[in-house]
């Protein structure tokens, strides 16, 4: 039994082992496939296993478990984690379904957490054997006794590998060897470390249940497999001599234990039997020894002890045969050839020393190669653990193992060619960032000094708008200011329009004057030729016209000064009408000189309201033009910091590049060669990369 279940453990462990070393050199598309392919074949090599299985945390087998929601082909639930659970029917077809109740707490009837076989290594990153744990199995209930191996990558839990049996197997064997003790009369349990039956040789369909709901006898039973001791319960009130064996399986902390229950009466029957003859045999003998009663009663007593002594001896023999089996001494002989029950005993016991040596041999053959591939495993993975990548597997494996040993093989020669082209790609990149980041500053500084110049320029732009506007303001005040001088102007044409208008009439008017002073002068002229006239009758009447005659003179002499002043304003009149002439065209010349100014005012207006609509334009458009270079401002300064960054992420590159070369060359790719970590040089205040003199080999090693 032990033997069958630390193969499971040795499977769950090397499984364990292989997946955290796998889970850095494998590509993350390629891993669910590959762990499924090793799972399943382990499960192929190993008939005695129910299934095998793995259980991941979330996203930490490649970080796409979104990408496998309810992909049970992969054997993932509707979480997408890497859940697979390969088992094998009746029939021994192989199939996959994903784990179920892996993260429950709850408890099986019988008291197992459900999730136990998964929280407990995540919880104490321990190896644990749970059982016996109910289960549905390609649609069968079955009870399991599951082994599990915690995973750990870089000192972190990411989940369990594991292998399970059918405790149908364990039932078998309790019963098989229940019949080669004392004929099957007997009773031989296997028990967990929490007091449930996983085999009874008496009743199967007590597996699951607890011992001391089975019987009250093993109320006792669960503090003593949790002690992991071996112990005889042989006391005279029971029926029954319990003897307990304790089993530690894989590292586990949690013994089981082999209990085998024998009847009292059983083990004494042939002692007994002859305590009974012999007591009938003393009362017979009275009837007709009454003389010799004393000395035949103190012959039967020293008959009796003797006998007593001889069967005791044997019984006690076997008794301390059985418990040396129990703490599995292998090698003691037992010398009983009695042809009785303790004759059988013995040879019983015998036979099941010889049994369990053949089975430890056996198992100790299986452990060998599993130790060797262990071992060789082991070996390897350290010096792969320190960066030596020639540790190919030479070693001869079992044909089981080949496939195992051509995985790694193949594992190592992929990683092998991928550190060696990280080898061979870490000085290109670190060149290549050197020269990144030198550009970067360059353009950083470049973009620093277009910022400053755009600054400047959105600066002397702002003050043009200012100014466009300023004259955009005063072309409009202009504009308004023409608007009133022409209409100034053209108030001043309806003036002298109006000038001209009235010296016409004044000219009409003096051409009116001059009939009235043409009138006056021939009025005068008459008055004075009537004078004349009156002159000369005065004239012909003597002294009686002498009074008239000087009233004809006076008359004469006025007609004449009339004459005189009408030639007077005659000639005044001309001159009037002559400067009114001249003042009509003065005023017929302002006239045009008005409608020349307002004709050029209104010019002005027209170039005044176009340049204020220019201004306008021109302010609008440099206003844009501002507004686009405060952008392109802002997006150089964010451009500059977006280059800064750039350069100082092309630095940082460089720097990583630098320790992932000198992390590549910790690695050992080829026998010979030479291992040099490519050096940052400085150009220009920065590092770049460079190396001087040698040539880069295949596999990545810099070979001089």
């Amino acid at each position: 039994m032990k033997g069958a279940l630390d193969v499971a453990f040795d499977a769950a462990r090397t499984t364990a082992q292989s997946f955290s070393v796998l889970v850095n050199s494998t590509p993350s598309g390629a891993r669910r496939d590959q762990f499924n392919a090793i799972m399943r074949r382990v499960l192929e090599q190993n008939p005695g296993f129910n299934g095998t299985y793995s259980a991941w945390e979330p996203n930490a087998i490649d970080g796409a478990d979104a990408a496998f929601v309810n992909n049970r082909a992969k054997g993932s639930d509707d979480s997408g984690r890497y859940l697979p659970y390969w088992t094998r029917a009746a029939n021994g077809s192989v199939a996959i379904q994903p784990l179920v109740e892996y993260n429950s707490a709850e408890r099986h009837p019988n008291g197992l957490v459900k999730g136990g076989w998964y929280l407990g290594p995540r919880t104490n990153n321990q190896e644990s054997i749970l059982g016996p744990l109910p289960y549905t199995v390609q649609g069968k209930r079955v009870f399991l006794a599951t082994m599990s191996v915690p995973i750990s990558v870089g000192g972190k839990f990411v989940g369990v590998a594991g292998a399970d049996y059918d405790l149908d197997f364990l039932q078998k064997l309790a019963i098989k060897t229940n019949g080669s003790l004392f004929s099957g009369k007997g009773i031989v349990l296997i028990v967990s470390d929490t007091g449930l039956i996983a085999a009874n040789s008496a009743d199967p369909t007590s597996i699951g249940k607890s011992a001391a709901s089975v019987d009250p006898r093993w109320s006792q039973l669960e503090g003593i497999v949790r002690s992991g001791e071996a112990k005889v319960l042989d006391d005279a009130k029971e029926a029954n001599i319990d003897v307990y064996s304790p089993i530690h399986l894989g590292r586990s902390t949690t013994p089981w234990s082999v209990v085998i229950s024998v009847p009292r009466a059983l083990v004494m029957a042939q002692a007994d039997t002859l305590s009974a003859t012999l007591g009938s045999r003393a009362i017979s003998g009275v009837v007709w020894q009454l003389v010799l009663g004393l000395g035949v009663a103190v012959a039967a007593i020293f008959a009796i002890s003797i006998a007593a002594a001889r069967i005791a001896r044997p019984i006690g023999e076997c008794a301390e045969f059985a418990d040396g089996i129990a703490r599995e001494q292998l090698d003691q002989t037992l010398h009983i050839q009695q042809v009785d029950e303790v004759g059988t005993l013995a040879e019983s016991l015998r036979k099941m020393q010889g049994d369990l040596k053949t089975s430890i041999t056996r198992r100790a053959e299986e452990q060998a190669k599993s130790l060797l591939v262990v071992d060789t495993l082991l070996t390897n993975l350290g010096g792969l653990s320190r960066g030596d990548l020639t540790v190919d597997i030479t070693t001869t494996f079992a044909p089981e193992f080949d496939e195992l040993k051509n995985n790694f093989n193949a594992a190592l020669l992929n990683l092998r060619q991928l550190i060696g082209a990280v080898g061979e790609s870490t000085a290109g990149i670190l060149t290549g960032s050197g020269e990144i980041a030198q550009a970067s500053e360059d353009l950083a500084r470049r973009t620093e000094s277009n910022a400053a110049s755009l600054e400047q320029t959105s600066a002397a732009i702002a003050q043009m708008d200012n100014r466009l506007k300023a004259t955009a303001v005063a072309s409009g005040q202009t504009v308004a200011r023409a608007d009133q001088a022409i209409a100034t102007v053209g108030g001043g044409r309806e003036t002298a329009d109006e000038a001209v208008q009235a010296m016409g009439r004044v000219s009409h008017s003096a051409e009116g004057i001059d009939s009235v002073i043409e009138g006056l002068d021939k009025i005068a002229f008459q008055t004075r030729v009537l004078a004349m006239n009156a002159a000369v009758e005065a004239g012909r009447a003597g002294d009686a016209g002498r009074g008239f005659a000087v009233v004809a003179d006076l008359v004469s002499a006025l007609a004449m000064r009339a004459e005189e002043e009408a030639k007077r304003a005659r000639d005044q009149l001309t001159v009037t009408q002559t400067e009114i002439v001249t003042a009509v065209k003065a005023v017929e010349r302002v006239d045009v000189a008005l409608a020349n100014i307002a004709g050029d005012v209104d010019a002005v207006h027209q170039l005044l309201g176009s340049m204020a609509s220019d201004s306008q334009a021109q302010s609008a458009a440099i206003t844009e033009i501002s507004a686009a270079i405060n952008e392109m401002d802002r997006s150089t300064q964010q451009n500059a910091a977006m280059v800064e960054e750039t350069s100082a992420a092309a630095r940082n590159l460089s720097t990583e590049v630098v320790s992932l070369s000198e992390q590549a060359s910790q690695f050992k790719v080829e026998t010979s060669a030479k291992r040099v970590v490519p050096q940052p040089a400085r150009s220009n205040g920065k590092a770049r990369p460079t190396v001087t003199g040698a040539t880069v080999e295949p596999g990545g090693w810099v070979r001089h």
